[in-house]
């Protein structure tokens, strides 16, 4: 998730030398560089997100890990029972059958429990930079009127750039200071919306 930019829609290149006029405004502070993966990687805060995002991750393994042995499990034991067997045998083996259908209804029920653990983890993930974002703003707002700055360029965004543009030790040592955690919850993501009976198929 790329951090919304607080001043201005972000500009392509900063590029020293380029033109006095561009190298003046750059020196003067009216165009500045947030790295925000760096932000987020290496603060304390953001590394706090993300220690947070592997422990609930581990989390939803773990509930999901008993039924994925189960489910192997069978799927193992079924593989012996039918070897050497064709698809017409299997079906006049009755018991057989009837084991393989509800092995077959319980392993999409599992693939259906580990997408639905996928979406909450990215949703969770959502939220939780929502948060680390809303503490980053107003330190890099603070950084901006510091050295007089109209635009936030994200690092990204930048090939080239003018000494003294790039922001973003300033903003994490200031960020260090203030927030060293992130209140992360786990979350369950909204139910993807149906279209509407009569609606085209997007």
């Amino acid at each position: 998730m790329r951090f919304l930019k607080i001043a201005a829609i972000s500009v392509g290149i900063v590029m020293a030398g380029a033109s006095p006029a561009l190298a003046q405004r750059a020196q003067n502070g009216s165009v500045i560089v947030m790295d925000y993966e760096r932000v987020l990687t290496t603060s304390v805060a953001g590394r706090d997100v993300e220690a947070k995002l592997r422990q609930i991750a581990e989390q939803m393994q773990a509930e999901l890990q008993p039924e994925q042995t189960a489910v192997q499990t069978e799927a193992q034991a079924l593989q012996t029972a039918t070897r050497g067997q064709t698809q017409e045998q299997i079906q006049r083996n009755s018991s057989l059958n009837q084991r393989v259908t509800a092995f077959n209804t319980r392993a999409e029920a599992f693939r259906a429990q580990q997408v639905a653990r996928a979406r909450d983890l990215e949703y969770t993930r959502q939220q939780a930079l929502l948060e680390f974002n809303r503490q980053v703003e107003p330190i890099v707002t603070e950084v901006m009127n510091a050295r007089r700055a109209g635009v936030v360029v994200d690092r990204s965004s930048v090939q080239i750039m003018a000494e003294g543009v790039d922001a973003t030790p300033d903003i994490i040592s200031r960020l260090d200071q203030r927030v060293r955690t992130i209140n992360v919850t786990r979350q369950t993501a909204p139910a993807p919306q149906q279209p509407a009976a009569g609606a085209p198929a997007r």
